[in-house]
């Protein structure tokens, strides 16, 4: 058990939230690699990297509340507000401008989209659900620590994800399961919480711990692949694309933890491009897709000449520039208008 803590996965959460952003965005790339066995499966899931997003953001808020309850809730949603809406807001704004010029947007889809009520009301031309879907957590989070610092954390938590998982269940197939996308993934982000305090109470991560982790990965793939190859005609309307992440995601971010602690031994082994990702994850997650799409809607409306593989590398390389320029106006504005230093991209735990 020497590599195997929870702290790992606190200690390197920024590389971690690297990793699945990358992951995201290979979900995302155009090009199509049923060719590739390997790759393909890999990419097929990256939908996965958001539920590590959801478990670290859940972990990150365990100890961002532990320190507004010092202050006040008032203070708590002010911090996350702050890091969510002015870099979200930039882009929805430019992006909705840009598909109204091409006749793709209508003003009232525009207004939907920067008020976040075009994921909540299924607009045809939804810019984002994650954004609208961590607020919504976010805003139940000091309901729920009330109930995890008082009562039993595991009860909490359990009662907490079968709350999301009952509600999955009564919305499943009827008009309102597009919502699925976030209510099937409430159990993990509940999880991270439940992390974030194994973290701050040093729990020991025992032999038990690891068989544990090894079940839970080994089942949530074979269900994974189970769902995948005989139930796609119900992946939407149930919301299968998602369940088994729910004891995938945790296993997932422990080894791969344990796999980066290894490495950080070798020379010159830094992760400097996973922290990059890491703390510009949000801007990173928010433009790429549009970027590609626009993209990609220039390309067929101009008859460009150019290759799948030129384009995603093209539009990968704008993204990265993109999410440091908006990164850095952000929190210099944010700077200047607060008299703040800058947030970072997640609520790191006190060293």
């Amino acid at each position: 058990m020497k590599y195997f803590n929870y702290k790992l996965i606190s200690t390197y959460r920024t590389q971690l939230m690297g990793l699945a952003i990358l992951w995201v965005v290979f979900y995302h790339l155009t090009i199509h690699l049923s060719f590739v066995p390997v790759l393909d499966p890999i990419k097929s899931i990256g939908y996965g990297g958001v539920d590590v997003f959801l478990m670290l953001s859940g972990l990150g808020l365990y100890y961002a509340y532990q320190k507004s309850t010092k202050v006040n809730v008032i203070t708590f949603y002010k911090r996350r507000l702050e890091r969510i809406i002015p870099t979200y807001l930039p882009v929805v704004l430019i992006t909705c401008l840009l598909y109204l010029y091409f006749g793709e947007m209508s003003v009232t889809e525009m207004f939907l989209n920067l008020t976040t009520l075009s994921f909540w009301l299924n607009s045809a031309n939804r810019f984002d659900w994650y954004v609208p879907a961590i607020l919504v957590l976010y805003l139940i989070t000091p309901l729920f620590m009330r109930f995890f610092t008082t009562y039993n954390k595991y009860v909490t938590v359990t009662i907490a994800g079968l709350i999301g998982v009952i509600l999955s269940l009564i919305i499943s197939s009827t008009a309102l399961s597009y919502l699925l996308i976030l209510t099937v993934r409430i159990p993990i982000f509940f999880i991270g919480i439940l992390i974030g305090y194994f973290v701050d109470k040093n729990k020991k991560f025992t032999k038990q711990h690891l068989i544990l982790h090894i079940v839970m990965l080994i089942l949530g793939l074979a269900l994974l692949a189970v769902i995948q190859k005989y139930f796609t005609d119900y992946l939407w309307t149930f919301g299968l694309w998602w369940y088994p992440f729910i004891i995938i995601t945790l296993p997932l971010c422990m080894f791969a933890a344990v796999f980066l602690q290894i490495l950080s031994g070798l020379p010159s082994m830094k992760f400097r491009f996973l922290s990059f990702c890491g703390t510009h994850s949000l801007e990173i997650y928010l433009i790429h897709e549009r970027v590609l799409k626009l993209a990609t809607m220039i390309r067929q409306r101009q008859d460009i000449n150019m290759n799948d593989l030129l384009l995603n590398i093209i539009c990968f390389i704008l993204t990265l520039l993109l999410a440091i320029v908006l990164k850095k106006i952000v929190t210099g504005l944010i700077s200047r208008f607060t008299q703040q230093k800058p947030q970072a991209n997640v609520d790191l735990p006190a060293k």
